[in-house]
């Protein structure tokens, strides 16, 4: 059994909005992608402890158009 992120694999999208201003956040993907150069290339197995969250979630960033803000949200994964 292993767990998958929807929106890194591109199952589907999530819509939020903005808690500042309510524009739209767009998804800048996981945030151990931005950990280090390397990051983006790592297994799951190696990422899933840094990033603060149980291991059946992934965290991602979000970014509003309009103003900028950036906030993370954690993804449930699903089993694959």
């Amino acid at each position: 059994m292993k767990y998958v992120c929807p929106l890194c694999n591109g199952l589907y999208t999530v819509q939020r909005n903005c808690i500042k201003c309510n524009g739209s956040m767009d998804d800048q993907g996981a945030v151990v992608n931005y950990h280090d150069n390397y990051s983006p290339y790592l297994l799951d197995e190696i990422t899933n402890n840094v990033d603060g969250v149980r291991k059946d979630q992934c965290l991602h960033l979000f970014r509003c158009t309009d103003c900028g803000f950036e906030e993370s949200y954690a993804i449930q994964r699903e089993i694959y």
